[in-house]
């Protein structure tokens, strides 16, 4: 009886000791919900790069051509990261607390849900954009360029 009981006092201070710890596999499971999420991440931000190359191409491209309406239609789309439909996703995103920046910009650098350009970036290609706008003479429209193109090449990692 005595060999009984202290085998059932021992098992009781053993059972606080094994609920300390979380069962292997869901800890592994939630790592890799984590790995996911974290993944998704680099893949948000691999997207709005691709646009933002896909808008620093084309503003190029139309800059070459002398369509420089376009091409600071594009500077612009730039420094927006995106058109209209971009914004509505970003919005989705920054509403379901699953986004870059769903702090809602309170950090400063940047505006809510934006993912790689920088408040101080997005005023300086959006002066760059209005620059060649307004401009009348071939160097105006070369200054202009030469303000959006180093700004867009450093976001790009170029």
């Amino acid at each position: 009886m005595r060999k009984t009981l202290l085998a059932f006092c021992l098992t009781l201070l053993a059972l606080p000791l094994a609920a300390q710890q979380s069962p292997q596999n869901l800890v592994s499971a939630y790592d890799a919900l984590a790995d996911s999420i974290l993944g998704l991440r680099r893949a948000e931000s691999s997207f709005v790069t691709a646009i933002l190359n896909d808008h620093y191409r084309a503003a190029e491209r139309a800059f070459k051509s002398d369509d420089f309406e376009k091409a600071a239609a594009e500077m612009a789309l730039f420094a927006n990261e995106g058109d209209n439909a971009v914004a509505g996703i970003r919005k989705r995103l920054v509403e379901g607390g699953h986004h870059h920046n769903a702090s809602d910009g309170q950090d400063g650098e940047y505006e809510s849900g934006y993912v790689v350009v920088t408040r101080k970036a997005k005023k300086n290609l959006l002066e760059a954009s209005a620059a060649l706008r307004q401009a009348s003479t071939k160097d105006d429209r070369m200054a202009a360029w030469y303000r959006f193109q180093p700004i867009a090449e450093k976001l790009l990692g170029k």
